[in-house]
């Protein structure tokens, strides 16, 4: 029998030790590689159709290499398909690649073989990998929009800086005008700019990289997105986020027919929010008492109301998976809209922030030009 959903589960016994001794013997390059969820959304979706034309898994795996273009994918599934050749089951052979493929993976690969439904279980792996990708790249499409007006808006005043307002400082000094403070201090910045400009950059710089490692620490992570979570809006998507999240990945595991606990177990092994853990031990604990998984739920401060009584009505009704499924449709298209209204609200505002400091800039500068005037009008 493959390694047991137990061991996979709270990473007792020797799937721990095997997955070491395995992967201190293969390149850890592969590893490091990013292989994104649409890659494996595309490895599930084809190894499903092959599956369901009744080509032998070892055959199909053989096919997904020769088509396979990305280097770091090919390599990871060439891995597999050795291990599949050798004699070990599709879910051990995943189970080696634990930074590609997580538990999800290899508990809905384990069941879907043992149920004699793999086919159909990749299917359903591959349609919530594709709709966690699109959640991403409409979060990331929400932040892009803001990163690319505030880096024109640090090439402009960049550029303000070590070409114009040198120009006019020279002016001024040829005519030794007396300064308005908002002049004095844009030239001030200028010199510093001028002079340190490079050595800003590099400081720039490792501060990013810096910053970077740094939100690599769960803890700092904690503390940034317990932040972020008090903002309006910003808050209301991530938290919306993570529902749907946890909604998708439980609601897809019990469609493999993976039992409940073990479901739940896995669920929050890759949940990546504190606040949803500790939320999923508490389930954990209440159904392995015998209570029903939505006691727990009532006045949660994580899941609303509405996920609340979907769950509680899944129960009763025994379609848990659909409307934990239900729940992350009506979530996903909840964010969808959060994030419209974010980017709506947002656009104008850093319109108008780059307008203000650009305008500032240009009427610090533009101010001593009427004492010019003067002067030059006095001279004559």
């Amino acid at each position: 029998m493959s390694v047991e959903l137990k061991d996979l589960v709270f990473d007792q016994g020797p799937f721990d030790t095997v997955a070491k001794e395995r992967d201190s013997k293969r390149s850890r390059r592969s590893f490091r590689q990013s292989i994104s969820e649409r890659d494996k959304a595309e490895f599930c979706t084809q190894l499903s159709v092959m599956l369901k034309a009744r080509v032998s898994l070892h055959y199909a795996l053989e096919v997904i290499i020769r088509q396979t273009t990305k280097k770091p994918m090919k390599e990871v599934v060439t891995q597999v398909a050795a291990d599949v050749r050798k004699g070990s089951s599709l879910d051990s052979a995943l189970a080696m690649h634990p930074a590609v493929f997580d538990q999800l993976f290899v508990v809905t690969a384990e069941v879907g073989q043992e149920s004699g439904r793999l086919p159909e279980v990749l299917t359903h792996l591959a349609a919530h990998l594709e709709k966690i990708n699109v959640l991403k790249r409409k979060v990331v499409q929400a932040l892009a929009y803001p990163a690319l007006v505030m880096t024109v808006a640090t090439i402009a005043v960049t550029f303000l800086l070590v070409f114009i307002v040198p120009t006019f400082a020279e002016m001024f000094k040829s005519f030794q005008l007396e300064l308005p403070f908002s002049t004095r201090l844009i030239m001030g910045l200028s010199g510093v700019v001028s002079r340190y400009g490079v050595w800003v950059l590099v400081a720039l710089c490792g501060g990013i990289f810096l910053s970077r490692e740094t939100l690599r620490l769960p803890a700092t992570k904690s503390k940034l997105e317990n932040l972020l979570f008090r903002i309006p809006l910003v808050g209301d998507v991530i938290t919306k986020n993570h529902v749907a999240r946890f909604c998708r990945t439980l609601g897809t595991l019990l469609q493999a027919q993976v039992s409940l606990i073990d479901a739940l177990a896995v669920t929050q092994r890759i949940a990546t929010n504190d606040a949803i853990k500790k939320q999923i031990a508490s389930i954990l604990k209440y159904v392995r008492g015998g209570h029903t998984f939505s006691k727990p739920l009532e006045g949660s401060e994580v899941f609303p109301p509405m996920v609340v009584q979907m769950i509680a009505v899944g129960e009763e009704t025994s379609e848990l998976d659909l409307m934990l499924l239900r729940a992350a449709d009506y979530y996903e298209q909840e964010i969808d809209g959060r994030v419209e209204t974010l980017s709506s609200v947002m656009e104008p505002v850093l319109v108008l922030f780059l307008g203000i400091v650009v305008g500032a800039i240009l009427i610090s500068m533009y101010l001593p030009m009427f004492d010019l005037v003067n002067v030059v009008g006095g001279g004559s």
